[in-house]
């Protein structure tokens, strides 16, 4: 490979290898790319110096889809085509995403101590609580990076999600500081007793006989034991773990209780963890959108849920979440910078990229409240933003 100064002003291509082994063939693909090519150890390699320079990561490493782009070697210059695996950088500082990545492994070390009989470390959740309150406060990447697709089984994400979607809608009930951080340690840990499950049945697919629907219904009441033994003074939070499957109308389990007998908390969790489920795929279905999902939600409001909890998330969330980028119906992408909750789906966005892919050297703002002949085409996730 030639040196950078060699190839001054030409796009670049990085792979980032991590665990992947650079077999014979991979290296004859990456021989399409003389000179144009580097590659990284870890994400952390490619965050912390070489995606700086706003290349292509590569991350689906593997031969073919290298041949593909040496093809068409545009592909490069002009960013990724919809359906390739190429994806772009994040313009977004990558903290928040670390913060949820430690979260993350925080509760999957918590699940791996209860299957092993081991006492989990609840006072660190306390702390990721608190770290996580202080980041929903300063912006809405957590919330972002919580409707990043995820596997129909990862029960830790899934478990990091609610407690950012709590968080918010704590947040958009004007709770106080303390009640916050409580409803966020509690989606952490809301489905603890899910580890006390066989992995075999939670990755199952397709629908559940009823016996395994009898035993999931009795995660609640194994979760609340594990906490009665470990953190017996934490009796707010064995309540929220016990009661999020409880519903409004006494539909719910584990006991049946209706709204007027149910924790606070275990309100909200019981509304981020149903809209968190619906936003992700599951064994039996394909994910809803955020919209999709939010119509779900507010369409069991009193039967279900309380009225107030789904007006929060509706108002906190919305179809097109704070700092999300959505692309309109001229092509043309932006950041959503403010939502009107009686219009849900006409928020305002700061245009970002031209309908070419083009960054716009000076940013405008667009509010599609007052442009009824523009609409949002569709929300795009940060690895569909183009490269800049």
């Amino acid at each position: 490979m030639s040196n950078d100064k060699d190839n001054a002003g030409k796009p670049r291509l990085v792979v980032l290898l991590g665990d992947a082994e650079l077999t014979p063939e991979l290296r004859d693909a990456l021989a399409a790319f003389p000179g144009v090519v580097r590659t990284a150890d870890s994400k952390h390699a490619v965050w912390d110096g070489i995606a700086e320079q706003g290349e292509l990561i590569l991350t689906a490493l593997n031969a073919s889809l290298l041949a593909d782009l040496a093809r068409e070697p545009r592909r490069a210059a002009d960013g990724p085509r919809p359906g390739t695996e190429v994806r772009a950088r994040s313009p977004r500082p990558f903290e928040p995403n670390r913060l949820y990545e430690d979260a993350r492994a925080y509760v999957e070390d918590t699940l791996s101590a209860v299957r092993t009989g081991e006492e989990p470390d609840f006072d660190q959740g306390r702390l990721f609580a608190e770290r996580m309150h202080t980041d929903l406060l300063r912006d809405n990447s957590l919330v972002n990076r919580c409707l990043e697709p995820h596997e129909s089984y990862d029960l830790a994400s899934h478990c990091v999600n609610v407690a950012v979607l709590g968080g918010k809608i704590a947040l958009g009930m004007v709770s106080d500081i303390e009640d916050a951080v409580e409803v966020i340690h509690a989606g952490l840990l809301h489905d603890i007793g899910m580890a006390k499950l066989p992995k075999e049945m939670l990755r199952k697919q397709g629908t559940w006989s009823e016996k395994e629907r009898e035993a999931l219904q009795q995660h609640p009441i194994y979760g609340a034991e594990i906490l009665e033994r470990c953190a017996p003074r934490c009796e707010w939070l064995k309540r929220a773990v016990l009661q999020e499957h409880e519903r409004a109308r006494g539909q719910g389990y584990p006991y049946g209780l209706r709204d007027e007998e149910l924790d606070p908390i275990a309100r909200i969790i019981g509304v981020a963890d149903v809209f968190e489920a619906l936003s992700h795929p599951r064994t039996y279905r394909s994910p809803y959108t955020a919209l999709q999902a939010l119509e779900r939600v507010v369409g069991m409001q009193e039967e279900y849920f309380s009225p107030q909890v789904v007006s929060a998330l509706v108002n906190e969330i919305s179809a097109f979440p704070l700092d999300s980028y959505v692309q309109i119906s001229s092509g043309e992408i932006g950041r959503v910078v403010a939502t009107d909750p009686a219009n849900i789906l006409r928020p305002r966005i700061e245009l970002v990229w031209d309908a070419d892919w083009n960054r716009i050297e000076e940013p405008s703002t667009l509010d599609l409240g007052e442009r009824p002949d523009l609409t949002v085409a569709r929300a795009l996730l940060d690895s569909e933003l183009p490269i800049t």
